[in-house]
């Protein structure tokens, strides 16, 4: 890390404790709502079950508010993108890529709305457009009851864009954005970049980059949401990937912001998920999505699903396929596998019947390529390599000595 950096590292808790009390205005946020996210009155149907908030105290006391990473924040997870920028190779494919992505969609209308409502989300909450991961039928049930308010538990941890409960400061990437102060593509390559604009918002900030914000709350939603609904994790992953993928659309990122925003976002996920208490709020939020959506369904979440076509037909593939996109290796391609330390336990929802160290394994078999660009190699393990939708989707067998095989 260079002196500048360090430095700026250094100064995180008073930049963290800045940016929560300067009015939203100051540092371009919405105003905060009037009534807490999760508050609000809820429609109210014959038969149905009862909506039931979290009280006060469930928005307060919570010990991943600050990163268990270096620093408050998660610098140290993507600190590698401080040598991956004097490599021009790397640097040119990254611009290349991007606007090869944002330039193919200018024949594509229907991509590039997608990518608006993506670009939206920061707002406007990524609930509503992940939900397009549980299939037609349930898409349509848990839109149609977040927006009768029936989700309380669920809206305030993980709705209302950067006021879900289960984000926060630390996993904002404001302070990282500052550090590596690396500018977007737009800026870069103006003339070669379409820029696909709106009326009702201007999605060309030229805050800097690195890491894509959007790309990291799309993926610690996404992720603690697979956790929460196993039986799409998978799909539910696929979808916050496509997020990703759409910063590129837009021409706002390069797909190094989107790995980058991807690890610093599956960090924060699995600091919330190994947080007692988050953890306990998170499981209550699940059985509130899963009570409401069998009742409007009629039917288990599984049954359901099946109805209508999945949103991907290969959730694995699309979302190993955005793990590195165009990128070839960088480092070490033999090196071995280390899964980082808080990373197992996102594993709980769909294995948890096994230990934790039979679920670090199965990270470990079903782990990206390493060398590839922000691949850490240390003892902390790497963020970048997790393939937690090959991982929740593994068929897994255990031998009669504990040890974790892989069917296939």
């Amino acid at each position: 890390m260079s002196h500048r950096r360090r430095a700026a590292a250094t100064a995180t808790a008073i930049a963290l404790i800045t940016l929560c009390t300067q009015p939203a205005q100051a540092i371009n946020l919405p105003p905060v709502p009037a009534q807490l996210p999760g508050q609000e009155i809820p429609v109210h149907h014959d038969g149905a079950p009862v909506p039931v908030p979290f009280s006060p105290h469930d928005y307060v006391g919570y010990i991943s508010d600050i990163s268990s990473h270096r620093y408050g924040i998660y610098l140290d997870v993507i600190d590698s993108f401080g040598a991956i920028r004097e490599n021009p190779g790397v640097m040119s494919s990254n611009l290349e890529q991007v606007i090869a992505v944002n330039n193919a969609a200018r024949n594509d209308p229907a991509r590039i709305r997608r990518a608006q409502v993506d670009a939206r989300a920061d707002r406007d909450g990524v609930l509503d457009p992940v939900a397009d991961a549980l299939g037609p039928v349930l898409a349509q049930h848990f839109r149609d009851a977040l927006a009768e308010n029936r989700l309380p538990k669920t809206r305030m941890l993980l709705g209302g864009g950067w006021f879900a409960r289960a984000g926060g400061p630390a996993s904002s990437t404001f302070v990282e954005k500052e550090i590596f102060a690396n500018p977007r593509p737009f800026v870069v390559a103006p003339d070669r970049i379409t820029k696909f604009v709106a009326t009702d918002r201007d999605f060309y900030s030229t805050s800097k980059s690195f890491p894509s914000g959007h790309t990291n709350q799309a993926t610690w939603t996404t992720t603690l949401l697979a956790v929460m609904l196993p039986e799409f994790g998978p799909q539910i992953l696929a979808r916050g990937s496509e997020a990703g993928e759409h910063r590129l659309v837009m021409g706002v990122h390069y797909p190094l912001d989107v790995i980058g925003g991807r690890m610093t976002g599956t960090a924060a996920a699995a600091d919330r998920w190994n947080d007692p208490k988050m953890r306990a709020n998170l499981i209550a939020a699940a059985a509130e999505i899963r009570a409401e959506l069998e009742w409007r369904c009629g039917a288990s979440l599984a049954e359901c699903a099946s109805v209508g076509p999945a949103y991907s037909a290969d959730p694995v593939g699309d979302y190993t396929r955005r793990m590195n996109y165009g990128f070839a290796p960088v480092g070490d391609t033999a090196a071995p596998m280390i899964v980082p330390q808080a990373a197992p336990d996102l594993l709980l929802g769909a294995f948890p019947d096994l230990s934790y160290a039979q679920r670090a394994e199965i990270l470990r078999l079903t782990a990206g390529p390493a060398g590839m660009p922000l691949d850490g190699t240390g003892p902390e393990g790497s963020w970048q390599r997790l393939n937690l939708a090959a991982a929740m989707a593994a068929e897994v067998t255990v031998t009669p000595d504990g040890q974790v095989r892989l069917r296939g």
